[in-house]
């Protein structure tokens, strides 16, 4: 038996013991096809919401031999995506639809634990109760609706070998995911709102009130800021559970998105909190903002083939066209371009395009990885490498990455001595994992892209020359928006896909809308030019979209481009006048001028300030 370290797991064995768990008696515990069908009728209305956000998943879990499921509060399994070789391999331990995975019937696994302890949990090997399940690793979260009542459970299941803690935080992030959109979507009147803290957190804490004010909905974050309750949800008023709350419940027409209310919480009086309204139906008038995170239903900015990327502006076609030209060949790429230009959607287009498109296409931030986890990321390590890496082992992104593209992205922020080490892995393709003395030798076609100039940082010796000329094999420059000559074709591009999301007849822009679109220079380029229209869409009424119906911050501050060479100190203005607005909060500062946090840094270090809103 496995040494039992966690508490949950060991009163989970206990209960296996307890039930007398039987693989025998556990093979048959399927449904049958018309007993399964029914269950799914009553599931339906969940499984509509979750199926999507399964999808979306599907070439990343197929690249990993892995699956995700969901299933009900008995254990049984209702849909189950991702590797067809790895259903197919499973299905004789019965890993399946219509299949039950409950403690009583397989003993301690993700599925039947997480809903006795209705929490996020990873089960790995044999930690399993089952011996004939110890091949697998297992990472599940609950799903909660708006009550907080557990209503199903997410699981990623895969080879056990196969195993890394992140993906733990990716079931759990999908889960929320899928709770929030619950919430949003209830039927009753209401009124949706984002409470922040001043503490960092991944997730945004949003709840829901009626007409009269009682709360109806809550996420886990919102319940953990203010001290909710299944008890309390459907029968408190906000007003009981935080106060200066009136402001946002008065539905006038002045609020908008963005805009921030503070609140303090009566249970905890210093717990400093900021409100805003994200979606209003307690009134005839269109929400203000629908979609609460940019991965919920998001019309795609640019899809992953080059059929699909669309523009007329002359210097973005002539970089598409050398994009598809470079996809023949097995050169080393380099793309550069401003963020929100689409450089990794160019980069999965090309690899769509070349011979290498029935391999895998992997990528990874450079400027996200911590400098420490950067070599064995990119080279894998084996077991015992170092404290807390797994026994097993774990390859590398360039091992997954065999026979198909490795995409470094924000190449430039790759700490100068793996700079070294990655120009000695291209000499020959060949490398030894952290911890290991066995050569490893893949076929990997890289691509990288920045949104730095790489020759500068050549110049001023924070990149290597020859690593430089290494991955410069072709250059692709992708202009930014406030360049291009086809942005009104690119908001219509955009426009018909929010279009279709929304269910609208007709959006259509008016001629000032148009004017404001030609002449706004669109620092965040398309990604926020798409979450402008977005916003602007759910508040036009009559279809029409006025330029009163985009965000306030292009309205009383538009960027405009201009004939002076003005256009950078305009931008820095709007920018300092919003952080002062904020109160030096770079996370909603970011969200209100649309644009990254990354940029938001960038440009704050730019104009040598960033130190005065950096927490010591």
């Amino acid at each position: 038996m496995v040494p039992l370290v966690d508490s949950w797991l060991e009163k989970s064995w206990k209960r296996s013991r307890k039930y007398k768990v039987d693989p025998s008696i556990a093979k048959d515990a399927i449904l049958g096809e018309f007993e399964f069908k029914q269950l799914r009728e009553k599931k339906e209305s969940l499984l509509r919401v979750v199926i999507p956000k399964l999808n979306s998943l599907t070439d990343y879990l197929k690249t990993f031999q892995s699956i995700i499921l969901v299933s009900d509060l008995e254990g049984c399994i209702l849909e189950s995506i991702g590797d067809p070789v790895f259903l197919k391999d499973h299905e004789k331990i019965q890993l399946c639809k219509g299949a039950y995975w409950s403690e009583k019937v397989r003993g301690t696994n993700t599925a039947g634990t997480t809903i006795v302890e209705q929490k996020p949990i990873a089960i790995v090997g044999n930690q399993h109760y089952l011996e004939l399940i110890h091949k697998l690793y297992c990472t599940s979260s609950p799903i909660f609706d708006p009550r907080g009542d557990l209503v199903a459970v997410l699981n990623i299941t895969g080879y056990h070998e196969k195993y890394h803690p992140s993906l733990l935080g990716m079931v759990d992030i999908l889960a929320k995911e899928i709770e929030d959109w619950l919430l949003i979507n209830q039927p009753e009147n209401q009124l949706i709102i984002a409470l922040d803290s001043q503490q960092k957190r991944n997730q945004r804490a949003i709840l829901a009130v009626n007409t009269d004010g009682v709360i109806i909905g809550a996420n886990r974050e919102a319940r953990m800021l203010g001290h909710l309750t299944n008890a309390t949800i459907g029968k408190a008023e906000i007003s009981e559970i935080f106060s200066g709350i009136q402001p946002l419940l008065q539905r006038k027409k002045e609020i908008h998105p963005g805009d921030l209310f503070p609140l303090q919480s009566k249970k905890n009086g210093q717990n400093q909190l900021f409100a805003s309204i994200i979606l209003d139906t307690r009134s005839s008038n269109k929400p203000i903002e629908k979609t609460i995170k940019k991965n919920d239903e998001e019309p795609k900015i640019y899809p992953r083939t080059f059929e699909d990327i669309h523009g007329i502006d002359r210097d973005f076609l002539s970089a598409i066209n050398l994009a598809k030209k470079a996809a023949a060949i097995d050169y080393t790429i380099l793309i550069t371009g401003e963020s929100g230009t689409g450089k990794d959607i160019v980069a999965q287009a090309i690899h769509r395009a070349s011979p290498r498109s029935h391999k895998p296409f992997i990528a990874i931030n450079c400027g996200a990885v911590p400098k420490s986890l950067l070599e064995s990321e990119l080279f894998g390590y084996e077991g015992g490498a170092f404290t807390g890496a797994r026994q097993t082992g774990q390859p590398g992104k360039f091992e997954q990455a065999h026979g198909g593209t490795l995409f470094l992205d924000e190449i430039a922020e790759m700490p100068m001595e793996m700079q070294v080490v990655l120009l000695r892995v291209m000499q020959d393709f060949t490398f030894t994992r952290v911890g290991g003395t066995k050569p490893i030798s893949v076929d990997v076609r890289i691509i990288t892209a920045t949104h730095t100039d790489l020759w500068k940082k050549v110049q001023d010796g924070s990149f290597r020359a020859d690593l430089f000329y290494r991955l410069e094999g072709i250059h692709i420059i992708l202009p930014p928006l406030r360049r291009r000559t086809d942005r009104l074709h690119v908001a219509q591009l955009l426009l018909r896909n929010i279009q279709e999301k929304l269910e609208k007849v007709d959006l259509i822009l008016s001629s000032a809308s148009k004017r404001l679109i030609q002449n706004y220079s669109w620092p965040g380029n398309v990604r926020q030019m798409l979450g402008a229209l977005r916003s602007a869409s759910f508040l036009a009424e009559s279809g029409v979209i006025e330029p009163d119906h985009f965000p306030p911050y292009i309205l009383s501050n538009p960027i405009i481009l201009k004939q002076d060479g003005s256009l950078e100190q305009a931008e820095n203005e709007v920018i300092i006048e919003t952080i002062n607005k904020t109160g030096g909060n770079l996370s909603q500062t970011s969200r209100i001028l649309g644009i990254g946090r990354s940029t938001l840094y960038r440009k704050l270090k730019k104009l040598s300030i960033l130190d005065n809103y950096i927490q010591p």
